[in-house]
């Protein structure tokens, strides 16, 4: 404790990051304290599975790139990372060189050993985060806040006749309604950035992922924790390719009274791999499956069912189902027709 609050006591420009360990309720209010006594920006680990921060603070500085190159530029003006809760770093794709710049020095706090085995940092911690950044926001000494602009807030989605639906319009319009009490699922891959910087989470248990990056998660995962959290709202954003995985949960989801909204991201093929097979130089191998109905699918599982075509349509449907999610008792899917743009 001592040698890290010498480190961050002696640092300039401090900065934080915050692995899936770190959400809890005695943690976010630990680590809120430890920001702000540092004027310290926050950023969230690269795929993290779960979130530790509040997304529309000004000091959350966002989502760490996945690769070294990007990570690098991230973290480059700042001589000290405090990492919270994850290893020192997660990356995906394999790039290159080195996590942080020379100048930086890195410091990581888990109560995971093997995360503390496999961090790139010049010391690493095995202890219980809240007691340690509790610890040090009260022991260092606070500094003044910097002048941050707020968090810029887009303008409310309008639905034009007829439009077409972008994934943002869908992100958007859930981050416009969604209480703050919520948690979503995540499991549309070619989507995933896009979606954590429109749909920020600000409470504890806010966000949830797949922790090993496959796939299938969202569907029952999302219908497990409606089971045990059921005043709570619950929502899956799904890529149509990853609700195939599981999509017989949604039979469970009716039969057990389960009121999970379901939002699958109907573009009609497997955009993620697409992605993939694309940067190795090379053409898909496997067709598209735009003639695959998820709404029909999910009807024959007995699950209620809308397909979704305009923003018109797609505002309608989120007005009168969100303010529901807290006591709904049946589950809702959304197949929502968006394009690839």
């Amino acid at each position: 404790m001592a040698e890290i609050a010498g480190v961050l006591r002696d640092a300039e420009r401090p900065a934080l990051v915050l692995g899936s360990l770190a959400d809890d309720p005695g943690t976010w209010s630990a680590v809120a304290e430890l920001a702000t006594a540092l004027d310290a920006p926050v950023w969230q680990a690269a795929y993290s599975y779960r979130m530790g921060f509040d997304q529309t603070s000004p000091l959350f500085a966002g989502h760490l790139p996945p690769g070294r190159a990007g990570l690098r530029d991230a973290l480059g003006e700042h001589d000290v990372v405090l990492v919270l809760g994850a290893h020192a770093f997660r990356q995906y794709l394999f790039e290159d060189g080195d996590f942080v710049g020379g100048d930086t020095r890195v410091l990581v706090v888990t109560e995971d050993a093997d995360e503390a085995v496999h961090s790139d940092a010049e010391l690493a911690v095995i202890a219980p985060i809240d007691a340690v950044a509790g610890a040090l926001a009260q022991d260092l000494p606070v500094r003044a806040p910097a002048a941050r602009a707020p968090r810029p807030v887009p303008a409310p989605l309008v639905a034009e006749p007829g439009a077409e639906i972008r994934p943002g319009d869908v992100f958007q319009a859930l981050a416009e309604r969604l209480p703050a009490e919520s948690t979503y699922f995540e499991e549309s891959p070619s989507t995933r950035r896009p979606l954590l910087a429109a749909l920020p989470v600000r409470a504890p248990f806010g966000f949830l992922t797949a922790a090993m990056g496959g796939l299938g998660f969202a569907v029952p995962g999302a219908i497990g924790v409606k089971m045990a959290r059921p005043e709570r709202p619950v929502v899956a954003i799904v890529g149509d390719g990853a609700s195939l995985y599981n999509v017989q949960a949604l039979w469970s989801a009716q039969k057990y009274g389960v009121g999970v909204l379901f939002v699958v991201m109907s573009n009609g093929g497997y955009a993620v791999m697409d992605r993939l097979a694309h940067n190795a130089g090379a053409t898909p191998p496997w067709p598209g499956f735009g003639e695959i109905s998820l709404s029909t699918l999910a009807a024959g599982f007995g699950c209620p069912a809308k397909r979704i075509e305009t923003v018109e349509e797609l505002l309608a449907v989120l007005d009168e189902v969100v303010p529901t999610l807290g006591e709904r008792t049946e589950p809702l899917v959304l197949d929502v027709a968006v394009t690839t743009a």
